[in-house]
């Protein structure tokens, strides 16, 4: 259907974005102003002159112009009057338009500083302004007699309302358009923001601050403070101090987290203050200020909201708190552009935008959606839930009257927009997804409107995601304990180039696993609409992809194993274990709808039984002398009945295909399985550098050392992760970031102990046999380096369920990329040193994840992490202190079983008494976590 968004008043029609370059034209441009510009200009700069005419209108007329403002080449045939000025958007100029005169950011020349919050942004905009002069960006050009501008005049009119401290003078260094024109100038008392209306509204908006401050005294200091205000030819302006106060980039510079945290608190200042209660009539005005929204649609929308006339109680409401219009400077934060500001909206309505906009930014989302979504988001606990709106908790309204205000939250929104801002596709998906929302059934009793809840929704499943983590943590002590004890049988009874052997043989079949399944699997989890039919177009990517790769690598066979230098028996290793894909990943889909679910404990059967009966076999082969074939066997073995265990606990799902579920599977997927590909990658690149450069031998010993340090991050923070990432992906706004501190410190608690553990007891690795000896300070290493890991791990969970999985991909690339040059440079020096390299890179990795999820996980906090961490660290040192008295004690008692079985005793103990003593209350409610009925 189309919807007509053009409207008469030209207030709201249009804004000055288009029109900003009004300041640099002459102030006083004659009587007869003629525009030959096109039809995305003319509207906006009709409204900024008033009586100027058009091309036709002026060659019809003879008139004779005494401004002609021209886009384009072209000259049109228009007399001049004598002492006229042409203003043309072309190729010369000394103002560049950026980036573009229909798309404008920025009125921009040589000399003027350019405004960003860091130094990244700094430099893509001067990269951009640059490039923008080379490439043919407009530019503006005034050609005629010198005359003051619009902005000269303005300037004077500030320059002599400011503070004495500002000094006599100013000069213009920048104009910012948007829906005021910015403009910033220069004194000697610091820089001033002036924000100019240049079009002829509908009253006076300019006193809307001044109301706020007298109105919510409260929300003072958020407020900017207001240095002058004037009228300069028929234009309106206010000034305000330009922050930073001081140079352009100042350290901390604003992070998006800070900016959210103070929407969220001026959200809730001006929500605790009322302005009177609705009435008869309200629906209806409240209605037609959103004229971007066709006639008939606000009549409908007006119908909906009449239940909130008996006496709703009202409030002031920003209704565009998001961070470009936060400003940061060290302490202060300032809020600005109240332009849209109503002292009339259902008190809080802003509780209700701030989270829909801060999650707009994720792809094929708009604020409506949003904002429509949390009507049938009451019943859940969290945030969303007790949010007080209109003078009631959230849950407390009925649905009729939770839908009436959303629609208010949305109309707030729209009608601060124009058809310039919102372009006719773009309103049409507003108005689409209101109308989805509207004529949607409401959900049965108990289920929220949700079958299966998306990522943006919050939730009350804590305790069933703790209990999936311990379901997990058991099936990973059994895979893990069964690949041991089949991974030390092997090393008991084949020489270490066997082991090697299986090293590359394994690196070749989790790649292909990861490039088989482009990541569509773990898309399921995150999924937004209908998953099972999502699932059926996994299944069928998954297997189709998976039968492609297994045939070319059982080809490609011989000489993957020449050139990983497994020439003797590595083609059957590399045909043996991948032949088996196509169960992976039908076992795969089925495993991933059941972690969406929660359902841990279903999850976890067909991966433990599977195991242990691999095991079997495998250890039954190597006793009977079958090698490294042995290993082979009972992978194979295992994923054969990983899928038919699958679809015991599951009904099996059959191939199928949706073009629209495809794109968007492999949209999410595939940075995902990106990610997760460079992962083992960069768990393996050590392996083949190793075995290239060390030899087999020398790849066996670090191999071993690798898996049983590593054992503590695959059992701990790999199992919490799969059970966490479900759960984080329902978690909105700041919740999300706390909720990642929380995973992050339980995580961190469980594995360190064993980390230090197993650096502490390296020695008894020759228990093996002194063929291992060479492997033993490589232990302690790559201990500290799966300590570190944990740390990038995490976050790279907490920006995949924040959806941004391209940051974790980002992540995983710079480990590798750190990673392959630190290791080209000492690999010559033996696998000591090459553990001791990958510590030192998962260290650097660490500091970078952490900065990461400052940045982009709203509501994380490093010190909240830190005061969390801090009984862990303390009974770490216990830990550390009391295994080094046992082996003094213990003297000259070479290593065993026995003296290992002492030394894990006592650290354990060291360990758990003081973090019971410092830290009882979180482990008690921990426990009564994995105690709660689902």
């Amino acid at each position: 259907m189309t919807r007509p968004v053009a409207v008469t008043t030209p207030h709201w029609t249009v804004g000055d974005r288009l029109a900003a370059f009004r300041v640099l034209l002459p102030a006083d441009p004659g009587p007869t102003v003629v525009l030959a510009v096109g039809e995305v200009l003319m509207p906006h700069l009709r409204a900024a002159f008033p009586d100027a005419l058009d091309l036709e209108e002026a060659l019809a007329a003879g008139a004779e112009a005494s401004l002609l403002v021209l886009e384009g080449p072209a000259r049109p045939p228009v007399p001049l009057a004598p002492g006229a000025s042409v203003a043309v958007l072309g190729a010369s100029g000394e103002h560049v338009v950026y980036p573009s005169a229909h798309e404008p950011e920025l009125l921009w020349r040589s000399g003027w500083p350019v405004a960003a919050g860091d130094p990244v942004a700094w430099a893509r905009r001067r990269a951009g302004l640059r490039a923008a002069r080379h490439r043919g960006a407009p530019r503006l050009g005034v050609e005629g007699p010198a005359a003051p501008t619009l902005a000269d005049v303005v300037l004077a009119d500030v320059v002599e309302r400011l503070p004495e401290t500002y000094g006599a003078s100013g000069r213009l260094v920048g104009v910012t358009t948007a829906g005021h024109t910015l403009l910033r100038v220069r004194t000697a008392g610091g820089d001033v923001a002036v924000r100019l209306d240049l079009l002829e509204h509908e009253g006076d908006r300019s006193d809307l601050v001044d109301r706020v401050r007298a109105e919510v005294p409260a929300a003072s200091p958020f407020l900017p403070e207001v240095l002058a205000t004037g009228s300069t030819r028929g234009c309106a302006w206010v000034a305000t101090a330009w922050l930073p106060r001081t140079g352009g980039l100042r350290w901390p510079w604003p992070r998006p987290e800070w900016q959210w945290a103070v929407a969220d608190e001026l959200a809730d200042v001006l929500a605790a203050t009322r302005t009177g209660q609705t009435g008869p009539g309200w629906a209806r005005a409240w209605c037609d200020r959103a004229a971007v929204v066709p006639a008939a649609v606000r009549d409908r929308w007006a119908g909906l909201l009449a239940v909130l006339e008996p006496g709703v109680p009202t409030g002031w409401c920003h209704g565009d708190l998001w961070p470009g219009n936060v400003l940061l400077d060290r302490d202060a934060a300032v809020v600005i552009d109240w332009d849209n500001a109503a002292p009339d909206a259902p008190a809080g309505l802003d509780r209700l935008l701030v989270p829909a906009l801060r999650d707009v930014n994720e792809p094929g989302r708009t604020v409506a959606e949003q904002v429509m979504a949390l009507v049938d988001q009451h019943d859940r606990t969290g945030s969303v839930g007790e949010l007080e709106v209109a003078g009631r908790r959230w849950r407390d309204w009925d649905r009729d009257h939770r839908q009436a205000l959303a629609l208010a939250a949305v109309v707030l929104f729209l009608r601060n927009r124009s058809p310039h801002d919102l372009p006719t596709e773009a309103l049409a998906a507003h108005l689409d997804a209101v109308e989805a929302a509207l004529t949607a059934p409401a959900p049965a009793q108990g289920t929220s409107g949700a079958t299966a809840p998306g990522p943006g929704e919050p939730t009350g499943e804590a305790g069933r995601t703790a209990r999936g983590a311990l379901w997990l943590a058991t099936n990973g002590v059994v895979v893990k304990t069964s690949q041991t004890v089949v991974l030390l049988a092997l090393a008991a009874m084949l020489a270490p180039s066997a082991l090697g052997l299986v090293a590359l043989g394994t690196l070749v079949a989790n790649v292909a696993v990861q490039v088989a399944s482009l990541g569509t699997a773990s898309a399921l989890v995150y999924w937004r609409g209908d998953v099972l039919r999502a699932a059926r177009t996994a299944v069928t990517i998954g297997v189709g992809c998976a039968v492609v790769l297994a045939a070319l690598l059982w080809v490609a066979a011989p000489w993957l194993a020449a050139v990983l230098g497994a020439a003797d028996g590595g083609a059957a290793v590399i045909r043996g274990l991948t032949v088996v894909l196509p169960c992976t990943a039908i076992a795969g889909v089925t495993n991933e709808l059941l972690r969406r679910e929660l359902r841990f404990l279903r999850r976890i059967v067909p991966d433990t039984v599977s195991s242990v009966v691999g095991a079997v076999v495998a250890i039954v082969l190597v006793v009977q002398g079958s090698g490294v074939m042995a290993l082979v066997a009972g992978q194979v073995t295992q994923a054969v009945l990983t899928m038919l265990l699958s679809w015991c606990v599951h009904p099996p799902v059959l191939p199928g295909w949706d073009a629209k579920d495809a794109r968007g599977l492999l949209g999410y997927g595939g940075p995902y399985a990106g990610t997760h590909l460079l992962e083992l990658v960069q768990l393996n690149i050590d392996y083949l550098i190793v075995s290239a450069v060390l030899g087999t031998i020398a790849l066996g010993q670090y191999s071993l050392a690798f898996r049983l340090a590593f054992m503590p991050y695959l059992m701990i923070v790999v199992v919490i992760t799969g059970a966490a990432f479900p759960y984080l992906c329902r978690v909105r706004g700041r919740e999300l970031g706390r909720a990642v501190v929380v995973v992050m410190t339980v995580t961190s608690t469980l594995v360190l102990p064993l980390c230090l553990g197993v650096a502490l007891v390296a020695d008894h690795l020759v228990v093996l046999g002194d063929k291992w000896s060479p492997a033993v300070p490589a232990v302690a290493w790559l201990a500290a380096y799966a300590g570190l890991l944990s740390v990038g791990q995490l976050v790279q969970t907490a920006v995949n369920a924040a959806g941004r999985p391209v940051l974790a991909l980002g992540l995983r690339l710079a480990h590798l990329v750190l990673l392959v040059s630190t290791l080209a440079v000492v690999v010559d020096r033996g696998i000591t040193v090459v553990a001791a390299g990958q510590a030192v890179v998962a260290a650097v990795v660490a500091v970078l994840a952490l900065g990461l999820a400052r940045t982009f996980v709203s509501g994380f906090s490093l010190r909240a992490l830190a005061l969390g961490l801090r009984p862990a660290l303390l009974s770490a040192l216990a830990l550390v202190a009391a295994v080094l008295v046992v082996r003094f004690l213990l003297g000259d008692v070479p290593p065993s079983p026995g003296t290992l079985a002492l030394l894990g005793a006592a650290g354990l103990a060291a360990y758990a008494g003081p973090l019971w003593l410092l830290d009882r209350d979180h482990l008690r409610e921990a426990a009564a976590l994995l105690r709660r009925p689902s």
